[in-house]
């Protein structure tokens, strides 16, 4: 019985020292977009700023995606995955050389009957193909996406 309590404690202790936030909300840096999803992203995501494609760099799985290199002013994005339903999947912000932007996206898994190519679902796979591609990590913009 008492290993039992130890193991629980344990547990719990261990899943409470979680990652602490890295950003707060009211303290964006500048000509960034912060969008912050409910559960960790397994999955591939499509992002775009403003109507144009973003190639997103995963460094692990993560819950914060960090787009900086905006323009001050203001920016629509939309996001979109064969693999999960967003709410909201489109948002307008806007941000300033001083300060940034911040989004909470609700996320919830998905699987469509739907065929689908390995890059659309696997993260590696993605990699794979943006380097057989050739394609940057930064767009024409200028605008670079990080998890």
């Amino acid at each position: 019985m008492k290993k039992t309590i130890f193991i629980l404690l344990f547990c719990l202790i261990f899943v409470s020292c979680g990652k602490k936030s890295t950003f707060e909300i009211d303290k964006v840096p500048g000509n960034t977009l912060v969008i912050e999803f409910v559960t960790k992203v397994k999955y591939v995501i499509s992002l775009k700023i403003d109507g144009v494609e973003v190639p997103i760099n995963y460094a692990g799985r993560n819950k914060k995606l960090v787009v900086e290199g905006l323009t001050p002013g203001a920016h629509h994005f939309n996001i979109h995955s064969i693999s999960y339903v967003f709410g909201p999947e489109f948002g307008r912000f806007k941000v300033t050389d001083e300060e940034g932007a911040y989004a909470f996206i609700q996320a919830r898994k998905y699987r469509s009957a739907l065929p689908k190519e390995k890059k659309q679902v696997s993260i590696r796979a993605y990699r794979k193909s943006l380097k057989r591609e050739g394609v940057s990590m930064e767009n024409e913009k200028g605008i670079r996406a990080s998890f």
